[in-house]
């Protein structure tokens, strides 16, 4: 601090210290510091943040009520959530389960109808055997088709391999004689652009044993399989029964259209097929 001396006009020596009537910015900030501390202060103790929660004042209990409400809607919403994730949870099992029924009524359904196909072709046969009026006495070609198979023994899809079914029926009046014998399939089409001809046990899969003796006392049922060449188009195809008794008569030998032949076809429908 510095001195000043000031000499008047009546000789009068004044002495002061220097600056004493300026105040320094210091000053100003330290007040403003101060006024902003005491209304944040009085502000927090207003809203119950300063005072303490196990008090009994009117802010504690305020601000405790406060916070146990949003604990309160917390877990309501919490409960809430948890119910309706429950709920899609269960919505969920619920629409597995009744797709899963849904697909198995639906193979049971084609399951069913394919059988009932299967039987209804099964009473048309029996009607033919149990009411022959129309048929001679002796062995006949009851029923014969070749129909396509999806797929192989090994699951994978395929448009060669085919399953034939040969029904033959032994009429007789009043007798319980047995016919035996045998039979043979021939099909003829094209391979490699040229004619050709292949018998049941060229086209049998390997694997499997051709099939070609009967007994057949009343009627009797006889299936197998052809795996035809992969270059080969069938165009007919040739049945053949030979009784291993007696002559065999011209109805035990037929020709059918391969087109034809896709079907079943009964004795009845003779007029179709080729002698």
């Amino acid at each position: 601090m510095t001195l000043e001396y000031k000499f008047e006009n009546r000789g009068v020596t004044q002495v002061r210290p220097t600056g004493s009537d300026k105040r320094s910015p210091c000053w100003y900030m330290l007040a403003a510091v101060l006024t902003l501390s005491v209304v944040g202060g009085a502000w927090l103790f207003l809203s119950g943040y300063l005072t303490p929660v196990d008090s009994n004042g009117a802010h504690a209990v305020t601000l405790r009520g406060k916070m146990a409400e949003q604990e309160s809607l917390l877990e309501k919403q919490a409960a809430d959530i948890k119910a309706l994730e429950d709920q899609l949870t269960t919505a969920k099992r619920e629409q597995q389960v009744q797709v899963a029924a849904n697909d198995e009524l639906s193979k049971k359904y084609a399951t069913a109808s394919a059988d009932l196909a299967a039987e209804r072709e099964k009473m048309v046969l029996y009607e033919g055997i149990m009411t022959p009026s129309a048929l001679e006495q002796g062995l006949h070609i009851q029923s014969f088709g070749i129909k396509p198979s999806m797929i192989d023994k090994d699951g994978k899809k395929t448009d060669k391999l085919h399953h034939y079914h040969l029904v033959l029926s032994n009429i007789t009046k009043g007798g319980d004689s047995t016919v035996d014998g045998k039979y043979s399939i021939t099909i003829t089409g094209k391979q490699g652009g040229k004619s050709a001809t292949v018998t049941q046990s060229d086209v049998t899969p390997e694997g499997e044993k051709a099939t070609s003796a009967f007994s057949v006392k009343h009627y009797q049922s006889l299936e197998g399989d052809i795996l035809f060449p992969k270059d080969f188009t069938p165009e007919s195809v040739k049945l053949k029964v030979s009784p291993s008794a007696g002559e065999a008569p011209d109805r035990l030998t037929k020709t059918y259209d391969w087109a034809t032949v896709s079907k079943p076809i009964s004795d009845a429908e003779a007029s179709t097929n080729k002698e």
